[in-house]
């Protein structure tokens, strides 16, 4: 069997990238084998599973750069669609035989791009045996190491993933303290993992769930409507005495953050979000001169990300989901200000690693890229 660590290992050789050059020893073991070579941790999908009618898991068995990762983390999933590479994070829903589970529901819409995209070749064009890229496990959507009596999650349709990953994992440790799981869906039909969230609330009487249809009609004394103080008192929800967690859509995630945040425990809750980041506004000093300091190119692109900014100047940096939450498009900023497009906080005009893709100059920039 071969020592895919030991081969790895050689390619850094400088041997190996004198015998190459000018290409990388990495690029050519990945036109002879796919699947290994290269830098990135690659996946063949295993299976792909229907969870419900807009929304499917991909088993996927990754190579040998795969390290595991946290119950609650995503990865960054990258697809080759059309000949164009798209990227998206996306939740380790579950592990099956050892390998992650990634659980994509459709988007409608124009939207984000990247993010309707992929939704859609997940649920529409993705074939067992296909190959993509994934990151490494990343997020601190995760367990706290000291775990309290009380889990409440709270969850807005595909907002279930890292809660399952979370259930599952306590399950797995044999945790006794009480779990409630607050999952709004439009409908029941839209609710994802429900046969299995059912089974184990069946088997354990410590973990409940409350499923909530926000456009059917509620059986009997079921919850209906959107996040309320009503439907948490209805469940006995003790918020000074809970772990919160909350993912899903931006309304939902709202919500919750302010009820906690009046209620006075805004400590107490941790949240995921996975959205767009707006994108900015050009307005004045925007259109300030960016320096792309190790090509030697000057760009001044008003309006653009320095993610865009650089892309148009022919460069090609590294990204992944282009909303500032996997960090891979991180750059070193040598000098200058840039405005966070997601919060509107400017930077300090020193050095600093900056995520470009969700950064607009302010002042005259310059990158080490």
């Amino acid at each position: 069997m071969l020592n895919f660590n030991l081969i790895d290992q050689a390619l850094k050789s400088p041997l190996a990238r004198i015998l190459s050059w000018p290409h990388s020893p990495e690029s050519y073991l990945e036109f002879l084998a796919p699947n290994v070579g290269g830098r990135a941790i690659k996946a063949r999908v295993k299976a792909v599973n229907q969870q419900t009618a807009r929304a499917v898991s991909l088993v996927l068995e990754p190579n040998h750069r795969w390290n595991s990762h946290q119950a609650g983390q995503y990865v960054t999933l990258t697809v080759s669609i059309n000949g164009r590479r798209h990227s998206r994070c996306f939740t380790v829903s579950h592990v099956e035989d050892g390998c992650p589970v990634v659980t994509i529901q459709s988007r409608e819409g124009e939207g984000d791009s990247q993010i309707t995209s992929v939704s859609r070749w997940a649920n529409e064009s993705v074939w067992v045996g296909d190959t993509v890229e994934i990151s490494a496990g990343a997020g601190d959507f995760v367990l706290p190491a000291k775990r309290p009596e009380h889990f409440l999650f709270i969850a807005g349709g595909s907002g279930i993933t890292p809660v399952r990953a979370l259930t599952d994992e306590l399950v797995a440790e044999g945790y006794t303290g009480q779990i409630d799981i607050l999952y709004y869906v439009p409908a029941k039909v839209d609710a994802i993992f429900l046969r299995h969230l059912e089974a184990v609330t069946e088997a354990l009487p410590n973990i409940r769930l409350h499923l909530v249809c926000t456009r059917e009609k509620a059986e009997g004394t079921a919850l209906r409507g959107h996040f309320s103080e009503f439907h948490l008192a209805s469940i006995g929800a003790d918020l000074a005495k809970s772990a919160a967690y909350v993912c899903g859509p931006a309304a939902l995630i709202d919500a919750v953050e302010s009820h906690w945040q009046q209620a006075g425990h805004a400590n107490r809750l941790t949240m995921e979000r996975f959205q767009a980041a707006a994108r900015p506004v050009a307005v004045e000093g925007d259109a300030q001169p960016v320096l792309f300091s190790d090509s030697n190119i000057t760009s001044t692109a008003p309006g653009m990300t320095l993610l865009e900014a650089a892309e148009g100047a022919g460069l090609n940096p590294s990204y992944g989901c282009r909303q500032g939450i996997c960090r891979t498009c991180t750059c070193r900023k040598t000098s200058g200000q840039v405005r966070d497009i997601r919060t509107g906080e400017i930077s300090d005009a020193g050095e600093e690693d900056i995520a470009i893709c969700v950064s607009v100059p302010v002042t005259p920039v310059t990158l080490a890229l």
